[in-house]
């Protein structure tokens, strides 16, 4: 038995280079038990991180949304970051994922062009009530704020466009608070909005709405 687990971990610390917590976490032993094997079966490599590391919190994230995710499937968006690994090693890391099927809570943290926070902010003038459209990114918290006579859909896409003119680009995802231009309703079920829907289609971005009554999921921020 213990020559099979030694097999495992040379596996897993010479071909798919895990660092000892990886292999621990996997295997769902203690890392003491993991280095004695390491140091018995004068097993080579570093302990190192793996180049899955930088992901391990968006692979939480979506297997927390999404539990039934396969492993291929998690290798194909990763691979839409930039994920220079193999899949192998994707399968690996992702199989407690896969076997729990377990809610994860984990430190929010971003990757470059990962997310981008969105909500309607409102601002009294000597002129009346403007509505500001707010769009900050998540990772290096840019804010992109732009002003509207009204809290309108047509309003809503134009200050997406606007803010992917100011950034250059298009982040994979959008976080929105409990608006009516994304969310039509949440109970029995989720209802989205169509025309958002169809929106965020076109421009090939994934929606996120936060739970009612609490602060924006993925840190927070006010007024």
């Amino acid at each position: 038995m213990e020559d099979a687990l030694l097999n495992q971990v040379r596996h897993l610390r010479e071909v798919e280079e895990l660092s000892i917590r990886q292999i621990s976490d996997l295997l769902e032993m203690s890392r003491k038990k993991v280095t004695r094997l390491i140091e018995r079966g004068g097993i080579s490599g570093k302990d190192r991180g793996s180049m899955i590391d930088p992901y391990r919190r968006l692979i939480e994230d979506w297997y927390e949304t999404y539990p039934s995710l396969k492993a291929t499937q998690v290798f194909d968006r990763l691979q839409t970051y930039g994920y220079p690994g193999r899949y192998t090693t994707v399968k690996e890391y992702t199989r407690r994922f896969r076997r729990k099927r377990k809610r994860m809570y984990h430190e929010l943290s971003f990757l470059p062009g990962e997310e981008a926070q969105v909500d309607w902010m409102q601002r009294h003038f000597s002129f009346g009530v403007a509505y500001g459209f707010v769009f900050i990114l998540s990772y290096s918290r840019y804010l992109y704020v732009r002003f509207y006579p009204r809290q309108s859909m047509e309003f809503f896409l134009e200050g997406h466009m606007d803010a992917y003119k100011e950034i250059g680009g298009i982040p994979h995802q959008g976080r929105y608070d409990n608006l009516k231009s994304v969310v039509i309703r949440r109970k029995p079920e989720i209802v989205f909005n169509t025309q958002f829907l169809d929106f965020a289609r076109h421009y090939g971005f994934s929606v996120y709405p936060c739970t009612p009554a609490g602060p924006m999921k993925r840190g927070e921020w006010k007024e």
